[in-house]
């Protein structure tokens, strides 16, 4: 996918936020996938005119969405 992360702060309760930019065509994708993983991370479209995700990852589960990212970043979609 073509996906990389723009920004990272964590924030007071521990949580990682990332803002994660991706491509027009792969927003859906990436939007599908993070909601099958129910309790593993927030996310939200900050402003609906840009292709970026913020997304809130809770601190058990930052080692888990670092492997899925790293995974997705070399996902070749069709």
């Amino acid at each position: 996918m073509n996906i990389r992360i723009l920004d990272e702060i964590e924030l007071d309760d521990g949580c990682q936020r990332l803002n994660i930019g991706v491509s027009n065509q792969e927003l859906l994708y990436l939007g599908y996938i993070l909601e099958s993983l129910e309790g593993w991370c927030n996310y939200t479209t900050p402003d609906r005119s840009q292709p970026i995700l913020q997304v809130d990852v809770p601190p058990d589960f930052v080692n888990d969405f670092g492997k899925l990212f790293n995974f997705l970043v070399n996902w070749k979609i069709a």
